[in-house]
């Protein structure tokens, strides 16, 4: 290969300056060049992108170029006479040289770029964000769980605040709370409302003759008997030790006293195991009250009501449903 220059000096010719480069110099002096840089390999191309000389070792593959590539590269370079382009897995860089048509390409292999100082920052780097990335996510997971266990913790501490433990229906706090609110849209839509009022009979006998366990077995099975008589509407709780309360949007005094009546059925058919060999059977007796009979939505009222009626069906015989205020049974019995 001959490189030449033209010699002139104040617009006077001197000749032209003539140097031959044998292809095994150039190639030594790309090697030595890869030497200093450790990584990648030079290539030289002539003006038809065809390749001269090659700094990559004997018995090593010479990285080349197909069309596409080729094409590529070519439109890359006639925009800039330096540059770099990443083509598949490897990035190449050209620079022009002054004087010579064709370029100098300098080609880092995807493996050769990992092994020098910028790939191992690059992996150093690739491993922080995996490890950030991943402690996100473990954080994400964990702060995801936490949320999830608070909210069921909050929603069993609500469930515990405004239901009672033993039979599982609504406590006193929370029937009043509701009652407030069925009172207040039965008056403002004029619906009726009932209440009837639940207490088991001779229930103290219970527990003294069975014990504590058997008498809270007799509450949660009446608790039971008292919710399946109930419709989708209607607000059922426990207000005292034996004593029951249900609230009946929409049903007239007639209508709650059918209720009634089947919840007294319910619970005097049940036979209640209290130990491995014994069962026994208790009844209730209830009072049954409904607004639209004194024009009165006042729940205070309508419970007082029902209660001094649960009273005289106790006055009369237990085991029975009452609804009206006289010394006479009501028509259920």
């Amino acid at each position: 290969m001959i490189a030449s220059l033209p010699m002139d000096y104040a617009h006077y010719w001197h000749g032209v300056l003539a140097v031959e480069f044998t292809r095994d110099s150039i190639r030594q002096q790309l090697e030595e060049a890869l030497k200093e840089e450790d990584t990648g390999n030079y290539q030289l191309y002539d003006d038809q992108f065809t390749l001269l000389i090659s700094s990559t070792r004997d018995k090593v593959p010479v990285s080349t170029f197909d069309d596409s590539e080729r094409e590529r590269l070519t439109q890359a370079m006639a925009k800039n006479t330096e540059g770099s382009l990443r083509i598949g897995t490897r990035l190449i860089s050209w620079m022009n040289l002054k004087h010579y048509d064709g370029a100098l390409l300098r080609i880092h292999t995807l493996r050769e770029g990992l092994q020098d100082d910028f790939g191992t920052i690059s992996i150093v780097f690739g491993l922080l964000w995996l490890l950030f990335t991943s402690m996100l996510l473990i954080s994400w997971f964990v702060i995801r769980r936490m949320v999830s266990n608070m909210y069921q913790l909050q929603h069993s501490l609500q469930w515990q605040a405004w239901h009672d433990a033993l039979t599982r229906l609504n406590n006193r706090g929370a029937l009043f709370e509701k009652a407030k609110r069925l009172c207040d849209l039965c008056s403002q839509q004029q619906l009726p409302l009932s209440v009837i009022q639940i207490d088991l009979d001779h229930f103290k006998r219970v527990n003294d003759r069975y014990g504590h366990q058997a008498g809270d077995l007799v509450l949660t099975q009446a608790a039971r008997l008292i919710a399946r008589s109930l419709g989708e509407d209607d607000v059922a709780g426990r207000v005292g030790g034996e004593e029951f309360c249900v609230l009946l949007p929409g049903k007239t005094l007639r209508e709650a006293v059918e209720v009634a009546e089947d919840i007294r059925m319910r619970i005097a058919g049940k036979e209640i195991l209290v130990n491995h060999s014994q069962t026994i059977r208790i009844s209730a007796s209830l009072g049954v009250s409904s607004a639209p009979e004194e024009a009165d939505y006042s729940f205070d009222a309508l419970q007082s009501i029902a209660d001094r009626r649960l009273y005289l069906a106790k006055r009369a015989g237990r085991n029975q449903v009452w609804s009206i205020d006289d010394e006479e049974p009501s028509p259920s019995k």
